[in-house]
């Protein structure tokens, strides 16, 4: 899997380009959310909310690793979802 061409694509509105990144790290993203949260309906939640401000925030994308930026926003959706 070519990360960075997914994500171009994915950027110019290729949604199945996004989906086979999702697919690529949704297990990681749900173990750390788990782990965080102690919690299987909540991890599931936090997981589909940071895939979609993932979705929607592509553009501000400024390369690097899409694994890294996802994992940040499941961390940061784990950690809104702690304080509440």
């Amino acid at each position: 899997m070519d990360e960075l061409a997914l994500v171009q694509s994915a950027r110019q509105g290729d949604l199945d380009a996004f989906n086979r990144l999702v697919l690529s790290y949704q297990d990681m993203a749900f173990n750390l959310a788990i782990r965080m949260l102690n919690d299987p309906y909540l991890a599931e939640d936090v997981t589909q909310t940071a895939f979609l401000s993932a979705y929607r925030s592509l553009n501000t994308f400024r390369g690097g690793s899409f694994r890294a930026w996802v994992m940040r926003m499941v961390t940061n959706a784990c950690y809104d979802e702690l304080r509440r």
